[in-house]
């Protein structure tokens, strides 16, 4: 049999967006669908979202316990931060699902119901996906743990992917004012942050990672797979 061999770091993050290409085309990971909706009916999706979980990114915390590189782990404790809130330590930016109850927040939600939602039962879809997705942080060469961020946050790298989201702001700020959202700040501080905020150092950070530690044939082909999942399952 051939032995495999190493595809050098820079040409196996080109291999991994061709495999982005195939599977999404040019659509972005996660791309807002605009309608003609009502603000309720924003609310009922707002309610989608947050039923059968409250979105705390303790895969994060995975990954920096599993990371045995103490520059690399010195770097995930600040993507730590960032996810869980900037707040934490002294900072101004909420962690990401507070701003994301923002957002809800405006559209009707209140913070009782948003609760009650989060402790509903996920649906038999999500169950598998939350289920694999801890699994792999806790199971996986840590690594390709951090690189399974690449499908979403590494998007952030690619220029029209990462303009997308900027352009999305100012398109879903006028579909709110349309509606009657009165804080347009707190509706869209959630989007803004992921479209020019820390989500972009994240995507490099991620990049670095692989570039660098996803180093042998064996590991490259897992990336390979965790990418190729990640993208089917981009809806969670």
């Amino acid at each position: 049999m051939e032995e495999k061999k190493i595809v050098p770091g820079d040409d196996f993050l080109e291999e991994l967006e061709g495999l982005r290409e195939k599977v999404l085309g040019k659509e972005a990971f996660r791309p807002h669908v605009f309608t003609n909706a009502t603000k309720e009916q924003l609310a009922d999706g707002r309610r989608k979202i947050h039923a059968g979980g409250d979105d705390n990114h303790r895969f994060e915390g995975e990954r920096y316990l599993n990371v045995p590189v103490k520059s690399v782990r010195r770097k995930q404790l600040r993507k730590l931060i960032d996810e869980g809130g900037q707040t934490t330590v002294g900072g101004t930016v909420p962690s990401h699902p507070t701003l994301a109850r923002w957002e809800s927040s405006e559209l009707g939600l209140t913070d009782d119901e948003m609760e009650l939602l989060q402790k509903d039962d996920p649906s038999p879809e999500k169950l598998i996906r939350l289920g694999w997705w801890e699994d792999l942080h806790r199971n996986s060469h840590w690594a390709v743990a951090i690189g399974s961020g690449l499908p979403g946050e590494g998007e952030k790298r690619i220029r029209r992917l990462r303009e997308y989201y900027v352009d999305e702001v100012d398109a879903v700020k006028k579909q709110y004012e349309a509606v009657g959202v009165k804080n347009l700040d707190r509706a869209l501080a959630f989007k803004r942050e992921h479209a020019s905020g820390t989500d972009v150092g994240h995507a490099d950070f991620n990049a670095e990672v692989v570039k660098e530690f996803v180093d042998t044939p064996e590991l490259q082909e897992e990336m390979r797979k965790v990418f190729v999942l990640r993208l089917q399952n981009k809806n969670f």
